[in-house]
């Protein structure tokens, strides 16, 4: 009788879950964010199914210094070379990883409740809901009025509660985002001194992917990501290229997509343009 009562629950959890998996595709975004004062900064993540969030992470990083009773935990290599800038007598720390310390902190101050606690509870609010569903519950909210929305979230008593919603909205929108990645192959016969993809949205030229060179037949992979608006938008890029001799190329309707491109010499064009969506054959 276990045993049938245990194929059936086992079955129950197979339908549950694949039911919930033909609701949506699961996305993950994730952002740094000024939820708080200015003197931190959160790393927030949102896990959306269709369009609603199914799970949200909040940490929170300071410098932080020792308690007469509690050491801070630095991030890692804290201790090695990437914390020998640190202001003297701290260390950069997760305020999820020196709860105790960061909520003692807070007691002084009169805080009833661990940190981690309110950032679970602001994450069991977001939990359930739509993108949509959360910005209509901040709609109207601001930094004069902020301490009003502490009491629309159980549990949580941060009085920058607003800043952490605020956050986790932008993480599920950062969800929809897309990177293009472009696998670029110089068989110009020179170095290219100049490789630029131009936003044509806002025309940002951005950055010179070839600042430190790009040497004949070298290859070089470049990752561009597009913002959720920007996709909305149907962002399209330029992409443009000079060499050492002056000679130059461009692609003027380049799509957020993952694609090879292979940057050609003149006497090798095959049609209009100076480059190839091909991956060269030697």
């Amino acid at each position: 009788m276990k045993r049938i009562a245990s194929i059936a629950l086992a079955v129950m959890l197979l339908l549950t879950a694949a039911s919930a998996f033909a609701e949506g595709e699961i996305r993950i975004g994730q952002v740094e964010y000024a939820a708080h004062g200015t003197g931190c900064f959160a790393v927030i993540t949102a896990v959306l199914q269709g369009d609603t969030i199914i799970a949200a992470r909040i940490d929170e990083f300071q410098f932080l210094a020792d308690r007469e009773d509690l050491a801070a935990v630095g991030v890692p290599n804290s201790d090695a070379s990437f914390g020998e800038n640190y202001p003297e007598g701290k260390v950069l720390g997760s305020k999820r990883v020196n709860n105790d310390l960061y909520s003692l902190n807070m007691q002084r101050a009169g805080s009833t409740v661990q940190i981690a606690a309110s950032y679970d509870a602001i994450e069991k609010y977001a939990v359930g809901k739509t993108v949509a569903e959360l910005e209509a519950a901040v709609e109207g909210f601001h930094d004069e009025n902020k301490a009003e929305f502490v009491d629309a979230v159980t549990s949580a008593t941060l009085a920058d509660t607003l800043g952490y919603v605020r956050g986790i909205i932008a993480a599920a929108k950062a969800a929809d985002g897309q990177n293009g990645t472009y696998v670029m192959y110089n068989k110009t016969g020179e170095n290219v001194t100049e490789l630029y993809l131009i936003n044509n949205l806002t025309g940002d030229k951005g950055v010179n992917y070839a600042a430190n060179g790009f040497a004949a037949d070298a290859v070089y992979t470049i990752t561009k990501p597009a913002a959720a608006e920007e996709l909305a938008a149907n962002i399209h890029l330029t992409l443009f290229f000079k060499t050492e001799s002056g000679y130059e190329g461009q692609f003027a309707n380049l799509a957020i997509e993952e694609a090879p491109i292979t940057l050609l010499a003149a006497d090798a064009m095959t049609g209009p343009t100076q480059i190839s969506f091909t991956v060269p054959e030697d």
